[in-house]
């Protein structure tokens, strides 16, 4: 990621006070470090987990320029078909795709995405118990879930809503009504570079 950022770095990003900046490091509610001349420097990476902890808004500064979304359906045409659709609409994106509950555990705790979208009935870990998992751990609770089935009903949203996912849709998926919630979580498209 990039070098550490200075205090009055870190205000101006975020708009506050440099005292504001100190105050949270004094608090020990921001973590940073010291350079050999005694000043504090905030690593990116620990500037994102604050705002997360705050559920502020990350600033375009700290936001990846590729950012990754995982497709993450047993049916390998699916899981194929979804992963080109996206890259079509947001080609700036890095698009992953696991094919079981299990392997999608495994690349969000490596991979980091901002989104999954992720299938509901699938063999061995259900999309439920993954969509648990991804919000119950402090380093991944952020990531956007937008579920997807083919079972829908209206159980099954308001399961799938409790577990955190902040969207449910049906397949067939409608393919403008997921680029809307890409463009909720992510900004819109921006062109590749």
């Amino acid at each position: 990621m990039r070098k550490a950022l200075s205090t009055s770095v870190v205000a101006r990003m975020l708009d506050v006070a440099v005292g504001s900046v100190s105050k949270w490091i004094d608090d020990g509610q921001l973590k940073a470090a010291r350079t050999p001349g005694g000043h504090r420097r905030v690593a990116p990476e620990d500037l994102l987990v604050f705002l997360r902890r705050q559920n502020w808004p990350i600033p375009r500064e700290l936001l990846p320029d590729k950012p990754h979304i995982l497709v993450v359906d047993d049916e390998a045409a699916v899981a194929r078909w979804v992963s080109e659709e996206i890259r079509n609409a947001r080609p700036e994106a890095e698009v992953l795709v696991a094919n079981d509950g299990f392997a999608a555990g495994e690349m969000v705790a490596s991979q980091k995405p901002q989104v999954v979208i992720l299938d509901l009935r699938m063999p061995g870990m259900d999309g439920f118990e993954v969509c648990r998992r991804i919000k119950a751990r402090e380093d991944t609770r952020h990531t956007a879930v937008i579920a997807m089935t083919a079972y829908a009903s209206e159980e099954a949203r308001q399961r799938i809503l409790d577990c955190g996912a902040q969207a449910f849709l049906t397949k067939p998926l409608d393919i403008t009504e997921l680029t809307e919630e890409l463009d909720a979580v992510l900004g819109p498209a921006r062109a590749a570079r």
